[in-house]
This record gives structure tokens, C-alpha cells and sequence, in this order.
């Protein structure tokens, strides 16, 4: 499991990787039954108390797309999202290469 921590405020600030812009966002885990799977990663943002849920939800699949990128995966899939308060969400993706 790839961990990403990052800490920032106001409007949408997460940087991209080579290659994230390829990667694609899957509604169902059931549809990747043909990709092959590269694990999971779970990425976690502070300090966004006062962010709209919409850029946090943004922000957190930009990390995951990042942590894919490093995985050797073509597409992700949240499959919990988490808020600890304090301005704390984290999320967890499941990662596939697909054809």
C-alpha cells in the first residue's frame, strides 16, 4: 500500500505527475474484472477545513492518479473515503492496468 500525505489550503493545489493525466477514474470496481490488479493506495489531505467538498474530492483523485502513475497502473477506484475531522479526508483506491 502507497501512502500520500499532503498539507495545503485554498483552491486546488495538488500538483500532477507525468503521466496522471492518463489515468483513468472508474464509477465500479465490478467493471475491472479483466484489468489486472496493482494494489491499492491510500492518500490523505490536512488542513482543508474550510475547502469546498468538490476540490477535495478533485485533490484526493489527483493523488491517487499520482500514486498510480508510480504503481504501473492505467486506472483507479475509490473505494472508501474517509473524514477524520480537523480538516482530515483520506481516501482509498484501488489500482488496475488495463487494456
Amino acid at each position: 500500500m502507497l501512502t500520500i500525505l499532503t498539507g495545503c489550503g485554498g483552491s486546488y493545489f495538488v500538483k500532477k505527475v507525468d503521466g496522471s493525466d492518463s489515468v483513468k477514474v472508474a464509477d465500479d470496481i465490478n467493471s475491472l474484472q479483466e484489468c489486472s490488479d496493482k494494489g491499492t493506495n491510500t492518500v490523505r489531505i490536512t488542513g482543508y477545513a474550510e475547502r469546498l467538498p468538490e476540490y477535495i474530492h478533485k485533490d484526493l483523485i489527483q493523488l491517487s492518479k499520482n500514486a498510480a502513475v508510480q504503481m504501473d497502473a492505467n486506472t483507479i477506484v475509490m473505494t472508501d473515503f474517509m473524514e477524520k475531522g480537523r480538516g482530515t479526508q483520506s481516501a482509498t483506491f484501488a489500482a488496475f492496468l488495463c487494456n
